[in-house]
């Protein structure tokens, strides 16, 4: 989310020499909410960019995020199903997700968890996520992360994109996009279809759930002047998702899903005080509308599911000096929710919080970045909620070794459904999260090799869950989560690119009951991933993924286990001249047959072919 954009006295005070190292200019949004280098924040963020993005040949944003360390995702069936991220054995509802700079977490849920499973990449420019907690900035829900979700921006001159695929399961995918600066306009356009057959949701199914998906994007910024620009930008996402469901008749079940989702900016940018302070107000809306059909009556996939979001920010930072910024943010939202199912009259839920949050950013010696902040949240319902953090980054060498600390809190405030009649309980509080990092980067070889390593350690409280004793939602769970994320990168030459990662999660259940000591459902222990890129000197690339995922449980008792895998997949692509390019890939080479969520399908050996274009 772009709340401001960092002053050029501000990006001065970065070293050429990081400024022109690969690893380290990274521009990044998530840690204090206004861009600045990476490099000045002691928060553990990666970044997948566009060119990653065609490099691994991800098709949904779920692959993309299986290759970034302490991010475990879970896919109920084939394309299209139910998928959750968690983010450092954090459950899916604490990891806040945004699409260009709007929160688009589902409010309509029982958990306000988001979905990722109908989010494709074709129009996607960058994912960028946050690990840890980062409530200060972005409130409710940061309590695992943040995963911010930009589209294609505009580009100077004109820009052209065309993309078209055909894979397993009779796969097709269609994606184009145009961006232009002409004057005061900066724009960029586009839409993207997905439409495939599927596989059975469920194992031992014999028909297959298909899937279907239309998105649109569109950003304008038009420059009023050196001083004032307008912002606008839009997001709309519609899925017909076809799956299985264990309340039907089983694994040959009928029911589908229509998903709607459109999100929309509004903002005013204006620069004062030479370019030192910088003020941003902005209206955003989130949108939802899911509507469920299943010939099978009462089996509650027949509903009919609204709500939205609507909040309005005013957001400011201030130079100082070279050595000090302050930051600011006042924000208002109100949400809606109306459920109904088997026909049944809709039930109502609303909410209103009113928020402020103040950050402090002080560079007292070159190299070392220090930043504080606090929140405080007032929820006409839930109550209110205040949040602390902070962060060090230091860099001896311009860049080339970095420490960083963090201690972050994080809240997740109960949803409509948890807290609100006729189901939820009026009493329950938010959960609560605190959490440190240490952690370092180092290059070596004139910058051609980076290694880095992450020690966190959260614990969770107040966490809701589902409670016997009351038949209704309870703040009673308690989650210690510890780990270390590790790895390398390393570009050797202009034409190799080798990066690996393995994330270490010990997510145990704190909670008092036959549970406690327990390790958290579907959060494997160990994981890590591998991938190798070469580009040939007749300019055909290849490249090799491994994904390494260890034993988990599917449930809180941990009674049933799941196996952990790996899968190899294969990549290539060849340009055929500066505008079009060929490409195809074979995932699951060697056709393991794995389980990721218990009683579901997962694809085996499949292929894809497609072709690339820029104009």
């Amino acid at each position: 989310m772009i709340l401001l954009k960092y002053t050029a006295a501000a990006l001065a005070l970065l070293p050429a020499s990081a400024m022109a190292d690969e690893w380290d200019d990274d521009i990044v949004v998530t840690a204090s909410g206004f861009e600045q280098p990476r490099s000045e924040t002691g928060q553990a963020i990666d970044i997948v960019d566009r060119e990653r993005l065609d490099q691994l040949q991800s098709a949904t944003i779920g692959d993309a995020l299986q290759s970034v360390p302490g991010v475990t995702v879970a896919a109920r069936g084939g394309l299209g199903g139910q998928t959750s991220a968690f983010l450092r054995g954090g459950n899916s509802s604490q990891t806040l997700v945004l699409i260009d700079g709007v929160r688009i977490n589902d409010l309509t849920s029982p958990n306000g968890a988001f979905d990722f499973g109908t989010l494709m990449t074709g129009n996607i420019g960058q994912v960028e996520v946050l690990r840890g907690p980062n409530s200060v900035i972005w409130g409710s829900q940061a309590i695992g992360g943040v995963v911010n979700i930009q589209s294609l921006a505009p580009a100077d001159g004109f820009e052209g994109r065309f993309g078209a695929e055909y894979g397993a399961a009779d796969t097709k995918r269609v994606n184009a996009n145009i961006a232009v600066t002409s004057g005061a306009f900066e724009g960029s356009l586009g839409g993207s279809y997905v439409d495939a057959q599927g596989i059975s949701a469920l194992a031992g199914g014999t028909e297959r759930d298909g899937f279907e998906n239309v998105a649109g994007n569109g950003r304008l910024k038009v420059n009023i002047s050196d001083a004032f620009n307008l912002d606008f930008r839009g997001y709309y996402n519609h899925a017909t998702v076809e799956y299985d469901s264990a309340f039907g008749i089983g694994a040959n079940a009928l029911p589908v899903t229509r998903n709607r989702q459109f999100v929309g900016y509004v903002g005013a940018n204006v620069v004062a005080f030479d370019g030192r302070m910088q003020t941003r107000i902005a209206y955003t809306r989130t949108d939802i509308r899911r509507l469920g059909t299943d010939p099978v009556v009462f089996s509650f996939n027949n509903f009919i599911v609204r709500g939205s979001i609507g909040r309005a920010e005013y957001h400011t930072a201030f130079d100082v000096n070279d050595a000090l910024t302050l930051t600011a943010g006042l924000e208002y939202e109100r949400s809606f929710a109306s459920t109904s199912f088997e026909g049944a009259a809709a039930d109502i839920a609303r909410n209103q919080v009113a928020s402020g949050f103040g950050q402090i950013i002080v560079r007292p010696v070159t190299g070392l970045t220090m930043t504080g902040g606090v929140r405080r949240d007032k929820y006409n319902d839930y109550g209110g909620q205040t949040t602390l953090g902070g962060n060090i980054a230091f860099t001896p060498n311009d860049g080339r070794t970095m420490l960083r600390a963090t201690y972050g809190e994080g809240f997740r405030a109960p949803t409509l459904s948890e807290g609100q009649p006729p189901y939820g309980n009026p009493a329950l509080r938010p959960e609560t999260a605190r959490n440190f990092d240490l952690g370092f980067e180092q290059q070596i070889l004139n910058g051609t090799a980076r290694f880095f390593a992450t020690y966190f350690n959260r614990r969770s409280t107040d966490l809701i869950a589902f409670s016997f004793a009351t038949f209704q939602s309870e703040n009673i769970d308690r989650v210690k989560s510890t780990g270390v994320e590790t790895g390398f990168n390393l570009t050797p030459t202009d034409r190799l690119d080798i990066r690996a990662s393995y994330t270490l999660v010990d997510a145990v259940n704190r909670s008092v009951g036959a549970n406690f000591g327990n390790q958290l459902a579907l959060r494997p222990q160990h994981s890590g991933s591998l991938t190798v890129d070469w580009q040939m000197p007749i300019g055909l690339s290849v490249g090799s993924s491994v994904l390494l995922i260890g034993n988990s449980f599917d449930d809180a008792s941990n009674s049933v286990a799941l196996d952990g895998y790996a899968l190899v997949g294969l990549r290539a692509s060849l340009p055929i001249n500066d505008r079009l390019e060929l490409y195809g890939r074979v995932d699951n080479i060697f056709d393991v047959q794995y389980t990721v969520v218990a009683g579901y399908n997962s694809f085996g050996r499949n292929a894809a072919v497609g072709v690339r274009a820029k104009f």
